[in-house]
């Protein structure tokens, strides 16, 4: 039913959004129009509807910040409520911020009834003087339809219609009428006629100088007809300042029956207001009781949440104990299990001693056996290379012997043989004696057909010598 009740004031809602969208255009097209007849009328009415517009979007701005002042508030408490400490200083933290909220939202609700009062005040007193007008109209149409036995032209409703003067002042009605009789705002002349006429008139300030220079700028009137204009000007600006002073004497009058409508509307609205004093006073009272409902139940959270607590400390204190003896336990077991670690740490360190005791004599005896088998090895090396040197001198020794011995030989061969030999030149280009016995041997030396048997090429420098 909830959801089907805010989903009805939605659409009815949107669908006065989109009528509202739709009378504000019509009005800004109608009346606020640059080419409306009427927009200088109007002008007023359009300055004190943008004050109103710039007011109202103010005001929304306004209400927007309070809103998302009053949200954030309220997520923070809503934050706070996450991480709960049972403490009393926290439960108080919770009430300044439960009162604040309320206080804020007490305050915002206020502002907002006084300003929906105001709102009130001003429709019932536009309703009553939409509603006055609204008669004067029905009363203006219910003599518009009665007939005028006097008209004796086609043109009689219409002229009946403007003749209505039972509802206007007489000032108003007599300009009215003059207008009707003289043809209008500009006297029955056409509108360039008029405004050159006006033209010159402002230029010599109404002097009666300006007749002259205007029958010249306006050819199609006589001088004759530029006087009776002139005087027809000057009674309807005389009649219209009339017209003025009795518009404002109306008004005067409207402000003094507005009065009225809100001297009545303002005791209506003072009994309206003490009903609804009287029912803040309940309300308020109805909110003292739930604070007072919300106090004893705080009063029996606290009392709940420091049993809780106490229970809480009392058990974090046996687990503190537990912890402490299992604590001391764990400490005498490592005490034990040091004291085995040095007395093994020891053991193995002295076993670690004699180890290395014994390592460094075996080390000694094996230096020692190292160095006699090297003494030994040494000695037998020395008697090797002695030897070694002896044979190698005494194998020098006899190959020099030899030499002295081969030289002795060729010595002695050089003195039994006495060599002379001639020097001859030419004999290096001669051929040798192996090469001319060669040359004698070039016959056949078999039976069978001589076959050319391949031999050594001739060098270049020997070639042409046989």
């Amino acid at each position: 039913m909830e959801k089907s009740k805010k989903g009805e004031i939605l659409r009815e809602l949107r669908k006065l959004s989109v009528q509202v969208v739709a009378l504000e255009r019509e009005k800004t097209t109608h009346l606020y129009s640059k080419r409306s007849e009427f927009r200088h009328d109007f002008s007023v009415l359009e300055e004190l509807d943008s004050k109103l517009t710039g007011d109202i979007k103010s005001e929304q701005v306004k209400v927007k910040q309070q809103l998302e002042k009053i949200s954030h508030m309220v997520k923070r408490f809503h934050k706070e409520l996450k991480d709960v400490k049972p403490t009393p200083e926290f439960v108080e933290k919770l009430k300044v911020i439960m009162e604040e909220i309320e206080g804020t939202i007490t305050s915002f609700k206020e502002n907002q009834r006084k300003q929906y009062e105001e709102l009130i005040r001003d429709e019932r007193m536009t309703y009553q003087e939409i509603q006055a007008m609204e008669r004067k109209f029905d009363a203006w149409s219910q003599l518009a339809e009665k007939p005028d036995n006097k008209s004796k032209t086609p043109a009689a409703p219409l002229a009946s219609a403007r003749d209505i003067t039972k509802d206007l002042p007489p000032q108003v009605a007599a300009f009215e009428k003059f207008l009707e009789e003289t043809g209008g705002i500009r006297g029955g002349w056409d509108e360039y006629d008029h405004g050159t006429f006006l033209k010159f008139r402002n230029r010599y300030k109404g002097k009666i100088i300006f007749i002259k220079h205007a029958l010249v700028a306006i050819p199609t009137k006589t001088e004759e007809e530029i006087r009776d204009h002139e005087d027809w000007y000057q009674t309807y600006l005389s009649m219209n300042e009339k017209k003025k002073e009795s518009i404002k004497k109306w008004r005067e009058k409207k402000e003094g029956e507005k009065e009225e409508v809100l001297s009545k509307v303002e005791s209506e609205l003072a009994e309206d207001q003490q009903k609804e004093e009287q029912k803040q006073q309940r309300l308020k009272e109805q909110i003292q009781e739930e604070k007072r409902q919300r106090f004893s139940q705080l009063n029996a959270w606290k009392v709940q949440k420091e049993l809780e607590r106490a229970q809480a400390e009392e058990k974090k204190l046996r687990e503190a104990l537990d912890k402490a003896q299992k604590e001391e336990d764990r400490k005498k077991e490592k005490a034990e299990l040091k004291q085995k670690v040095e007395n093994y740490k020891k053991e193995r360190e002295e076993e670690e001693k004699f180890l290395e005791d014994q390592k460094k004599v075996w080390e000694e005896e094996e230096k020692e056996r190292h160095r006699q088998n090297s003494a030994r090895e040494i000695h037998r090396f020395r008697d090797r290379d002695q030897r070694k040197i002896q044979e190698k001198l005494a194998k020098e020794k006899e190959k020099e012997n030899e030499k002295i011995q081969k030289q002795k030989r060729l010595d002695r061969l050089r003195e039994q043989v006495d060599i002379e030999v001639d020097r001859d030149p030419s004999r290096l280009l001669k051929p040798t004696a192996g090469w001319t016995s060669r040359l004698k041997d070039k016959g056949p030396s078999g039976s069978g057909p001589v076959i050319q048997m391949p031999h050594r090429a001739i060098p270049s420098w020997r070639q042409g010598l046989t």
